[in-house]
């Protein structure tokens, strides 16, 4: 008979489960809810009495939609360290220089989490602020993964795999650590439309005193407008390393 630990810890998954499928569903009906996660109605419908009586979820003509008090949570873990402000910025100046997207991601739990996502000139960016990436597929987690290592980068492999999402994402772990062996030496790491068809990107990877790894910084934009790589890394090298010498102040 599970233990009022073990009742604790499953009453808390469901109640994410059914918060994350809220998300998923971008709003949704009970029955939804329940379909989706397959917990029964019941179940579902007492979780988010919980949920809404905690101000996480709203219910607005029978859908469930996310609260803001989550946006509140995301933006104090956005900011929980006081150097991604550094970074912040280094992104903006970036974006204004080379006038394309530019990305500052951190990995967690083996995943690229974009952090700030800049435009240069007067567009508002932040399209892709708090998207996931699979790190194999993307230019920054790429250079991230280079700094690992290698039973780090086999540990994430072996949790996420190795999903395909184009013709040129790389789905074999032989061909990744081939792959990181390059970053490695020339210091930089590209996505070549493995993401998003159209999309190329040159990242790089921006890390601590001893070694670690901060985050990346990526320079994006449609692979028929974009220089050669190493004029990509040209213009983010001197960016990265006014931000690691920021940081380590």
């Amino acid at each position: 008979m599970p233990n009022g630990s073990e009742n604790m810890r499953k009453t808390t998954k469901t109640s994410l489960a059914v918060t994350e499928a809220i998300n998923d569903l971008s709003g949704a009906t009970l029955s939804e809810l329940s379909d989706y996660t397959g917990l029964a109605t019941s179940t579902v419908h007492t979780h988010l009495q919980t949920l809404e009586q905690l101000e996480y979820v709203v219910e607005i003509d029978g859908e469930y939609r996310l609260g803001l008090k989550l946006f509140h949570l995301g933006e104090n873990a956005r900011m929980r360290d006081s150097r991604y402000r550094l970074a912040r910025q280094t992104a903006t100046e970036l974006a204004d220089v080379v006038n394309e997207e530019v990305n500052f991601s951190v990995e967690e739990y083996g995943r690229s989490v974009v952090l700030f996502d800049e435009l240069g000139g007067t567009t508002h960016g932040e399209f892709q602020v708090g998207r996931y990436f699979d790190m194999h597929s993307s230019a920054s987690g790429k250079a991230m993964l280079a700094e690992f290592s290698e039973a780090r980068v086999w540990e994430i492999v072996e949790d996420r795999g190795l999903p395909g999402y184009t013709d040129n994402t790389i789905t074999d772990p032989e061909e990744l650590f081939a792959e990181l062996s390059t970053i490695r030496e020339q210091g930089y790491a590209v996505n070549r439309q493995e993401e998003l068809e159209g999309l190329r990107a040159v990242g790089m990877a921006v890390t601590e005193t001893d070694g670690s790894v901060f985050g990346a910084l990526d320079i994006s934009s449609p692979s028929y407008r974009q220089p050669a790589d190493e004029e990509v890394a040209g213009q983010l090298r001197p960016f990265v390393q006014e931000l690691e010498a920021a940081i380590r102040e």
